[in-house]
């Protein structure tokens, strides 16, 4: 599962919602609003009370005013922040999660956060990418290289290739900038550019989950800038609004 953040309404601090079934109810540390006391043989009522009311409390679906699902996202723009000067994002860089889920920006940090979105959109500065692309869409398929069972598949500044890993050494079986790829009976992937061809077994096509698998497919290197990172950006500054709004934390989840 990718991760995911939301903010809780105000609706309970502001009276209006249900009134809880126990108290005191506030944040705990990781952002969660609840019961604020132990769980414990003695509590354990109040806290499954409590968290019903969560559920149907208000007019707000589980009390939040908005959620966000960020996937895999956050990995991504915690490595950008990295290459493009980790000093001028400590707040991001403290507050996006890293390997758990979990956590949360403290409503008082998010103006903070907000600010450096928008430094990072505006100003950074990143290396440039190598991608495999789609000839005809001009789609980014994939960056880096990835495992495909006996095959290492990738893109560096040279181009895309394909390598074999049983043998150790890896051999480079296919190495071009442009090439058309075709399947072909026996699950087999022929790959055609640059004067050479290789077949790949037990291998589909690159990107036949998309609505008309690519034919030809371009290997680019290209520049990148915080404005590369709009979509993810948008979806963090909904959710920091939301929380200049509401006074509550965001929350990882």
């Amino acid at each position: 599962m990718g991760l995911a953040a939301y903010v809780h309404c105000g609706c309970w601090a502001g009276g209006l919602a249900g009134p809880p079934p126990a108290g005191p109810i506030g944040f705990g540390a990781d952002g969660r609003l609840g019961l604020l006391e132990p769980w414990t043989a003695e509590t354990e009522e109040a806290h499954f009370a409590v968290e019903d009311w969560l559920q149907n409390g208000c007019a707000h679906e589980r009390m939040q005013l908005i959620s966000e699902y960020l996937g895999s996202g956050a990995g991504h723009l915690r490595r950008a922040l990295l290459e493009a000067g980790g000093a001028n994002f400590p707040a991001l860089l403290a507050y996006l999660p890293t390997r758990t889920h979990d956590g949360c920006i403290p409503a008082g940090e998010v103006p903070r956060v907000l600010a450096e979105l928008d430094l990072f959109e505006k100003e950074a500065r990143l290396p440039d990418e190598a991608v495999l692309v789609d000839e005809a869409s001009g789609t980014v398929l994939f960056s880096r290289g990835f495992d495909v069972g006996r095959y290492f598949i990738g893109v560096d500044e040279d181009g895309f290739f394909v390598r074999d890993t049983r043998v150790d050494p890896p051999v480079e079986l296919f190495r071009a900038t442009r090439f058309e790829q075709q399947a072909l009976p026996g699950d087999e992937l022929e790959l055609s550019g640059d004067g050479r061809t290789v077949r790949l077994s037990s291998r589909k096509p690159f990107a036949d989950f998309l609505p008309t698998t690519p034919r030809r497919l371009v290997a680019e290197v290209r520049s990148r800038t915080g404005a590369d990172f709009a979509h993810l950006l948008g979806m963090l500054r909904r959710l920091g609004a939301a929380s200049v709004t509401t006074g509550s934390p965001v929350t990882w989840t």
